[in-house]
């Protein structure tokens, strides 16, 4: 594992568009500096179900256009990616795994996520999360939604104090 101070460390980030995931972003992208490497990262599950049928394909379609407009809102929010070394990486299949092996892949040195934290089970991390915590091979931080509004009232503060 590398350590935080690491000048060049390597940070994969599951992104899904939901607040929780735009707070970790931003932590990876803080994270990450002007030396490191971050890779975004969204997958969606493709139900065997459909596998052969006829309805496959344009349901196929419609997810790959949105797992790009995902990808578009984390660029559109996040304009510290253009300080950054970066990669997307748009993955059909189970999202714990896809991150998992991303990280496994690129040698990360950490993985940042948000979760929902949705189900009674899952409440404190969320399936993803949970998954994830038992196939990554190096760290994963954990993003609650709560963060959300943490950082809003943050956001708030720091503009009220330049105004």
């Amino acid at each position: 594992m590398t350590a935080p101070s690491d000048p060049h460390p390597c940070v994969v980030v599951g992104f899904d568009g939901s607040p929780a995931s735009h707070v970790a972003l931003a932590r990876a992208i803080r994270r990450v500096g002007p030396y490191g490497k971050l890779y975004l990262v969204h997958a969606w599950e493709v139900p065997e179900a459909w596998r052969g049928r006829g309805t496959y394909q344009p349901y196929m379609d419609r997810a790959l256009t949105r797992a790009e407009e995902v990808m578009e809102s984390a660029v559109a929010n996040h304009p510290g990616l253009e300080g950054i070394s970066w990669e997307r990486e748009l993955i059909g299949g189970p999202p714990a795994r896809a991150i998992a092996d991303v990280a496994d892949v690129r040698k990360a040195d950490e993985i940042v996520l948000g979760t929902r934290g949705f189900g009674r089970v899952r409440a404190l991390l969320g399936s993803v999360a949970h998954e994830l915590i038992h196939l990554a091979p190096c760290p994963v931080t954990v993003i609650p939604e709560r963060m959300v509004v943490r950082n809003a009232e943050a956001a708030e503060t720091e503009v009220v104090a330049t105004a």
